[in-house]
């Protein structure tokens, strides 16, 4: 009779459950705990201060609450998934356990699958016996609902179910208990954290860089998978229910983890029992290991010694790379071979100096091209412009701009070129700064023609007054962007607020009180429609909403009030605003002494009067200063007292 292959050993399970019993009770009380025990505290605490249907409708919103269990649930099964792998297969790394599981009458293919279960096992037979539990308190106090219960369930185990098979591939690779954890660790976040290091590295040697493509970052969330699966599972509202993100991702990683424990299999039957002991028991991954440790030690240690010693500059921060890089190369091969003679492996460290030393000399001198890369004006179909920052200080500052005409790109364009001109001056560390009055910080974002995209961030850019009528220069075009009414109206995001929002109130802020000599907060009685349309129109004329790249000009401090004029608004909720029916938001721009229709409003409607006053900041700047030389005056005991402030006051007045 032919004998059967057997995959599983049902003997071994029950040995492996049992023996570790400790991690899967408290997983199970911590569940337990969580939902079930606190779902019947809650319902004790309020069945003495509420009606029955108060009560009922309480326990139906808690209910509903348990899928945002899952954001911890994250975390939660990052940890057990690694605590489980290395209770299971603990045996690898000690020479004595790996000869004994490996001396047993079993298939390699059963040994590992029969423990690869029983890990498993530790997270999903908890989390089925939670589920039960909370059914059932749920069905004895009347709030039974099962889809809340059902996506924990299924989102929990997915979770576990890809992150204890990363573990269990992680801990194919090493035969150190303690190796486990850190390389587990480290490749969860080492897309993000490398490509973090990347970044700034290419920040300090590349003008213009300040991140790298939207693209970049999606695939690195999806290498990182506690940031992906944290936001797959955050909750959003849809139909007034409460569904998860993307609960289809979760059930992609689910199916990766599948993929994963199938590796693991397969680098387990080729694994040597004389790996126990050795940080990387796969001889094939030693190189990538050694490298891998030179390349994170490299950009690392040579980040936080450049931060820690200030930056002296970008050739500094290139030698530190290398130090940190040998360093780490080093400390590798001592781990690998278990001793501190590596000196003789210098050989290696050859290639490593060579890569460190090209790449960082490329990118210090931009032999990609990189930051004199300007598009041609066809070949952008948009672009978007941030940072062109201008006073007044009102919703109107600072908000991104999104322009498609061509002679609008033409100017971003110029204003591009500009900043370019600008980089030695803006580089040099000890450059004077005098006769500079004010600074921008740009982001572009160009949508090419083609299909790509083309961003570039700068800090920091001078401009001086007196080159606003220079053509081709940074202030010019900056001012150029700014004077179109077009341009200002996108800023301020009239049209957003008039097509979903409702307006609810309106309020002026900073009306100087000539009684009691302050600036106050006046809120107006109704007529708000009324007020907005009044503002609209002086907006359409052109005499509210004027940017001024210079805030102490003397056209803006004498054609801008202090007071601005605020709308509050309600507005509808976003996807991610559950249980949210609509929130409160405000809009605010700066008066003007030329908006007449706005301001004769407010005068009709008694808000501002001979003691409530809208001052420009010229007038504001003027008393002010004629109060201090009051006080200053009637401090003196030898002076009479000063009427110079009631005289000033008589004069913006009346």
């Amino acid at each position: 009779m032919r004998s059967g292959t057997s995959f599983f050993n049902a003997a071994l399970f029950r040995k492996t459950f049992l023996r570790f019993w400790p991690i899967w009770a408290l997983y199970t009380a911590g569940w337990t705990l969580v939902l079930p025990l606190r779902l019947w505290a809650d319902a004790m605490r309020w069945k003495g201060s509420s009606t029955p249907e108060e009560l009922a409708e309480r326990l139906q919103a808690a209910v509903s609450q348990i899928p945002y269990l899952l954001e911890v649930g994250v975390a939660l099964a990052a940890v057990m998934g690694l605590v489980c792998a290395m209770a299971v297969f603990s045996y690898l790394y000690s020479s004595r356990s790996a000869c004994m599981m490996h001396a047993l009458p079993l298939r390699r293919e059963a040994l590992f699958l029969t423990q690869y279960l029983a890990g498993l096992s530790f997270l999903l037979l908890p989390q089925l016996a939670v589920f039960i539990l909370t059914v059932a308190a749920e069905a004895a106090m009347g709030c039974l609902a099962l889809w809340p219960l059902v996506q924990w369930l299924l989102a929990q185990s997915g979770l576990c179910l890809f992150f204890y098979s990363f573990a269990v591939f992680c801990a194919m690779f090493t035969g150190h208990l303690a190796a486990l954890p850190v390389f587990y660790g480290v490749l969860n976040l080492l897309a993000f954290l490398m490509t973090t290091l990347v970044e700034g590295v290419c920040d300090l040697f590349l003008y213009g860089f300040r991140s790298f493509p939207s693209p970049v970052w999606e695939l690195v969330d999806y290498l990182s998978p506690p940031v992906i699966l944290t936001n797959a599972v955050s909750i959003v509202s849809h139909d007034d229910s409460i569904i998860l993100y993307q609960p289809g991702l979760v059930a992609v990683y689910a199916a990766v983890g599948v993929a994963l424990s199938i590796a693991a299999l397969l680098i387990y039957r080729s694994r040597h029992i004389e790996s126990a002991g050795d940080i990387v028991a796969v001889k094939l991954v030693r190189p990538l290991f050694k490298y891998g440790v030179a390349l994170c030690a490299g950009l690392t240690g040579g980040m936080f010694t450049y931060e820690l010693l200030s930056g002296l500059s970008t050739l500094t921060l290139m030698g530190w790379i290398l130090f940190w890089g040998l360093a780490g190369y080093f400390t590798a091969e001592m781990l690998l071979r278990k001793s501190f003679r590596v000196l003789a492996a210098w050989k290696g460290a050859v290639p490593l100096t060579v890569v460190i030393v090209l790449l960082s000399l490329s990118v210090h001198y931009d032999w990609y091209g990189f930051e004199h890369r300007v598009p041609q004006s066809n070949q952008v179909a948009a672009v978007t412009i941030n940072g062109l920052h201008s006073a007044p200080f009102d919703d109107g500052q600072g908000r991104g701009l999104t322009l498609e005409d061509p002679e609008q790109i033409a100017l971003v364009l110029q204003l591009h070129r500009a900043a370019l001109a600008l980089e030695e001056e803006n580089r040099e560390e000890e450059s004077d700064p005098q006769g500079y009055t004010e600074y921008l910080y740009l982001d572009l974002h160009y949508e090419l023609a083609d299909g790509t995209a083309l961003e570039r961030g700068y800090s920091a850019l001078p401009i001086v007054e007196s080159d606003r009528g220079v053509e081709g220069t940074l202030t010019w075009a900056a001012g150029q962007l700014l004077s179109d009414r077009e341009n200002i109206e996108q800023l301020y995001s009239f049209h957003d607020i008039e097509a979903n929002c409702r307006l609810v109130a309106a309020y002026l802020e900073d009306v100087w009180n000539a009684q009691t000599r302050q600036y106050e907060t006046v809120y107006l009685d109704g007529s708000t429609e009324k007020l907005w349309q009044a503002m609209k129109q002086d907006f359409a004329e052109g005499t509210i909403g004027v940017r001024y790249l210079f805030e102490n000009s003397a056209e803006r401090m004498e054609n801008t009030c202090t007071t601005d004029l605020y709308f509050d608004y309600e507005a509808p909720p976003k996807p991610e605003d559950v249980g949210i029916s609509s929130y409160g938001a405000s809009f605010s721009i700066t008066l003007t002494p030329q908006a007449s229709h706005t301001m004769a409003l407010l005068h009709e409607l008694g808000i501002l009067d001979e003691t409530h006053l809208a001052l420009s900041n010229r007038e504001a700047e003027d008393l002010e200063r004629a109060e201090r030389a009051a006080l200053t005056a009637n401090s003196d005991p030898f002076s009479g007292p000063s009427t110079q402030t009631e005289a000033v006051t008589e004069v913006y007045y009346h």
